[in-house]
């Protein structure tokens, strides 16, 4: 992550309901496309607000909430309900060096993470190296717009530029979905 990397400082604004209003749940996991699926990765999972949110949509799944600040894994830690105990599961580790096998999900996705990496395509390749064939990539990230909130236009990178990194990271089939009001949705699949 980069020197614009979230402040664990504003935890609480990271669990901010309000976030729901344009970062709706159901809309980026319809976009996402995946409809039963057994392992979900999440990369920069924060407190694992959209952890247990997608969680509660599948059926018999795991979602590993993978994150290097250990503020966010002990808040996720005591906070995550005792229902899902097992399902979500924290993971410290960084966006690009995962420890969970080769080919092992069905989704690996990003919230808002996108704009603050350092390094891109090595996250695209970790997730790459993370999917099974036929898996999804989901990026969703603010657009190239200056809205409020949000962070400056310099930090953003917008859903173009993002599009050509998934296609360039070796994803097939990469959409732009323009379904949020703030945000882009990117997804991309791993060919066999």
């Amino acid at each position: 992550m980069s020197a614009h990397r979230f402040d664990p400082a504003k935890l609480p604004k990271l669990n901010d309901p309000a976030r729901f209003i344009d970062l709706i749940p159901e809309t980026i996991w319809d976009a996402f496309g995946v409809a039963d699926p057994e392992t979900v990765v999440e990369l920069g999972a924060g407190t694992g607000i959209f952890a247990i949110e997608f969680a509660e949509k599948m059926t018999d799944a795991k979602i590993y909430a993978v994150d290097g600040e250990p503020v966010m894994l002990e808040w996720m830690d005591s906070h995550l309900p005792s229902t899902l105990a097992g399902v979500v599961i924290p993971v410290d580790a960084d966006v690009t060096n995962v420890s969970l096998p080769s080919g092992s999900a069905d989704l690996v996705y990003s919230i808002n993470v996108h704009h603050e990496l350092e390094d891109a395509p090595a996250m695209l390749r970790e997730a790459m190296r993370l999917l099974r064939p036929g898996g999804v990539v989901g990026i969703v990230d603010w657009r190239l717009e200056d809205t409020k909130p949000g962070p400056p236009m310099a930090h953003r990178i917008g859903g173009p530029t993002i599009a050509q990194q998934v296609e360039n990271a070796g994803f097939s089939s990469v959409r732009l979905l323009d379904v949020l009001p703030r945000h882009d949705i990117i997804v991309g699949r791993r060919l066999g």
